[in-house]
């Protein structure tokens, strides 16, 4: 099961629709197998034949809290980590086979295109 947080960066507040918009031009791009995509309200399913994620747009009033406790974990850029009020957060179905691993970190980099952000694996509980 993957699990992520992508945190954005104060002055990136994105869309759900340009996200999706990013993952379909990605994938339209690419060789491999083409997912379906479906938006809904603040969330994004993307389905493949093995494997469904959910990336659901948090901006919530908690995330800034959490984003303050996250930042602790950081490297660097602590203080830029704490001022975040808003993340993407990236969920996949069971994939023991590892088979859509790569898919996981298309969808990190998808997000990585449209601004400053960070990327907390929440199952390793470190960033990325």
């Amino acid at each position: 099961m993957y699990e992520a947080f992508v945190i954005f960066s104060q002055t990136n507040n994105t869309s759900i629709e340009i996200y999706a918009q990013e993952i379909q031009s990605f994938y339209a791009n690419s060789v491999g197998e083409k997912p379906v995509l479906e938006v809904s309200s603040q969330t994004i399913f993307v389905a493949f034949e093995g494997i469904q994620f959910s990336i659901n747009r948090n901006c919530q009033p908690q995330v800034a809290l959490e984003s303050k406790e996250l930042s602790r974990f950081a490297m660097s850029d602590r203080e830029k980590i704490a001022k975040s009020t808003c993340r993407l957060e990236i969920s996949g179905t069971k994939d023991s086979q590892m088979n859509y691993f790569n898919d996981f970190l298309f969808l990190i980099q998808c997000a990585e295109q449209l601004g400053t952000v960070w990327t907390f694996n929440v199952r390793q509980g470190e960033f990325m």
